[in-house]
Protein backbone atom coordinates (compact mmCIF):
# COMPACT_ATOMS: atom_id res chain seq x y z
CA UNK A 1 0.00 0.00 0.00
CA UNK A 2 2.76 2.17 0.01
CA UNK A 3 2.67 3.05 -3.50
CA UNK A 4 -0.94 3.79 -3.30
CA UNK A 5 -0.11 6.28 -0.60
CA UNK A 6 2.50 7.58 -2.30
CA UNK A 7 0.13 7.92 -5.70
CA UNK A 8 -2.67 9.81 -3.21
CA UNK A 9 0.40 12.02 -2.36
CA UNK A 10 0.97 13.19 -5.60
CA UNK A 11 -2.33 13.65 -6.63
CA UNK A 12 -4.05 17.13 -7.81
CA UNK A 13 -6.95 16.19 -9.02
CA UNK A 14 -9.92 13.50 -8.56
CA UNK A 15 -12.53 12.56 -10.42
CA UNK A 16 -16.25 11.04 -8.27
CA UNK A 17 -17.77 10.40 -11.28
CA UNK A 18 -18.47 10.27 -15.28
CA UNK A 19 -21.33 10.59 -17.89
CA UNK A 20 -21.67 8.61 -20.91
CA UNK A 21 -23.68 9.88 -24.22
CA UNK A 22 -24.71 6.47 -25.35
CA UNK A 23 -21.36 4.63 -24.88
CA UNK A 24 -18.98 7.27 -25.17
CA UNK A 25 -17.84 9.09 -22.10
CA UNK A 26 -18.08 12.74 -22.41
CA UNK A 27 -17.73 14.02 -18.98
CA UNK A 28 -15.81 13.67 -15.62
CA UNK A 29 -16.59 14.98 -12.51
CA UNK A 30 -13.43 16.36 -11.82
CA UNK A 31 -11.82 18.73 -9.15
CA UNK A 32 -8.69 19.99 -7.46
CA UNK A 33 -7.78 17.61 -4.96
CA UNK A 34 -5.13 18.17 -1.98
CA UNK A 35 -4.08 15.12 -1.09
CA UNK A 36 -2.31 15.91 1.99
CA UNK A 37 -5.22 16.98 3.76
CA UNK A 38 -7.88 14.93 2.05
CA UNK A 39 -9.73 17.56 0.96
CA UNK A 40 -11.03 19.62 -2.15
CA UNK A 41 -9.53 23.00 -2.80
CA UNK A 42 -11.99 23.12 -5.87
CA UNK A 43 -14.98 21.01 -5.60
CA UNK A 44 -15.77 18.88 -8.86
CA UNK A 45 -17.86 20.08 -11.24
CA UNK A 46 -18.43 18.64 -14.95
CA UNK A 47 -15.42 18.43 -17.49
CA UNK A 48 -14.99 17.47 -20.94
CA UNK A 49 -13.49 14.52 -21.32
CA UNK A 50 -10.76 16.52 -23.68
CA UNK A 51 -10.27 19.12 -20.91
CA UNK A 52 -9.11 16.09 -18.22
CA UNK A 53 -6.98 14.94 -21.24
CA UNK A 54 -5.20 17.68 -21.85
CA UNK A 55 -4.46 17.47 -18.28
CA UNK A 56 -2.93 14.22 -17.90
CA UNK A 57 -1.03 15.17 -21.22
CA UNK A 58 0.57 18.16 -19.48
CA UNK A 59 1.59 15.62 -16.95
CA UNK A 60 -0.87 16.58 -13.87
CA UNK A 61 -1.69 13.54 -11.70
CA UNK A 62 -5.58 12.44 -12.01
CA UNK A 63 -6.75 9.87 -9.49
CA UNK A 64 -10.23 8.74 -9.27
CA UNK A 65 -12.21 8.62 -5.78
CA UNK A 66 -15.09 5.96 -5.06
CA UNK A 67 -17.77 6.57 -3.09
CA UNK A 68 -17.19 4.58 0.57
CA UNK A 69 -19.47 2.87 2.98
CA UNK A 70 -19.36 6.09 5.50
CA UNK A 71 -20.52 8.42 2.47
CA UNK A 72 -16.88 9.57 1.85
CA UNK A 73 -14.50 9.18 -0.87
CA UNK A 74 -12.19 6.43 -1.20
CA UNK A 75 -8.98 6.86 -3.45
CA UNK A 76 -9.01 4.63 -5.90
CA UNK A 77 -6.17 3.91 -8.87
CA UNK A 78 -4.93 7.18 -11.13
CA UNK A 79 -6.66 7.77 -14.68
CA UNK A 80 -5.24 7.59 -18.08
CA UNK A 81 -5.86 8.30 -21.19
CA UNK A 82 -7.18 5.39 -23.50
CA UNK A 83 -7.59 5.35 -26.89
CA UNK A 84 -10.57 3.30 -28.88
CA UNK A 85 -9.94 1.23 -31.92
CA UNK A 86 -11.61 3.86 -33.77
CA UNK A 87 -8.58 6.38 -32.47
CA UNK A 88 -11.48 8.31 -30.09
CA UNK A 89 -9.30 9.43 -26.78
CA UNK A 90 -11.06 8.61 -23.48
CA UNK A 91 -10.37 7.54 -20.32
CA UNK A 92 -9.38 4.36 -18.24
CA UNK A 93 -7.64 3.49 -14.94
CA UNK A 94 -4.50 2.51 -14.68
CA UNK A 95 -5.14 -0.35 -12.95
CA UNK A 96 -8.53 -2.29 -13.11
CA UNK A 97 -9.50 -4.76 -10.12
CA UNK A 98 -13.50 -5.98 -9.58
CA UNK A 99 -15.86 -2.71 -9.00
CA UNK A 100 -13.03 -0.95 -9.54
CA UNK A 101 -13.12 0.37 -13.22
CA UNK A 102 -13.82 3.54 -14.81
CA UNK A 103 -16.97 2.37 -15.83
CA UNK A 104 -17.78 1.55 -11.82
CA UNK A 105 -17.88 5.48 -10.64
CA UNK A 106 -21.35 7.17 -10.49
CA UNK A 107 -22.97 8.73 -13.11
CA UNK A 108 -24.24 12.07 -13.44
Amino acid sequence: MVESANMVARAKYGITAVRYAGTQMVEAMMGLFDATQRQWDLRPSPTRVSEVVDRLVEGDTIISLFPDDEGGLEPGPEVKVDVLPEGTETLALAEEAPGRSIKDLPRF
